[in-house]
């Protein structure tokens, strides 16, 4: 056989193996993300959770039936996971003076943590158990 067909044909075996194996971490990267209940309209990905000052979180603790403007209280266990998203726990207490805690995921190098003493506004997303926090301007 010609020596540089099977130079060829090897090269382009290695290339669709890579292709592969790309295709296949790619959707394994994806694929671990926390899913959103049905119902409930949040993020493409949790790595965008966050632009333009707007989180998409589940609560924790406590119920939010209509908008509401709130302080953030506290920020809690911020480090980042192997991914690099980090599961923040904050303290929101409301103007009605309830209080909520809702877990934060984003990617903090990208998009800041919610801090205390912030301004933001809390409105439901498809149930009580999850919202929407958008910073005050």
């Amino acid at each position: 056989m010609n020596l540089h067909y099977m130079s060829w044909k090897k090269f382009l075996s290695a290339v669709i193996i890579i292709g592969f194996f790309i295709t296949g971490f790619s959707s394994f990267a994806l694929a671990w993300e926390p899913k959103l209940p049905s119902g409930v309209q949040g993020p493409v990905s949790w790595y965008v959770n966050g632009k333009a000052g707007r989180y998409f979180v589940p609560i924790v603790q406590g119920k939010i039936l209509s908008p509401a403007s709130g302080i953030v209280r506290t920020d809690s266990n911020c480090r980042p996971d192997s991914q690099g998203l980090s599961h923040c726990y904050n303290e929101i207490e409301l103007l009605s003076g309830k209080i909520i805690t809702v877990q934060n995921t984003h990617k903090m190098s990208k998009f800041p943590c919610l801090y205390p003493g912030e301004h933001v506004s809390v409105r439901p997303n498809g149930s009580s158990s999850w919202a929407i926090v958008q910073i005050a301007p």
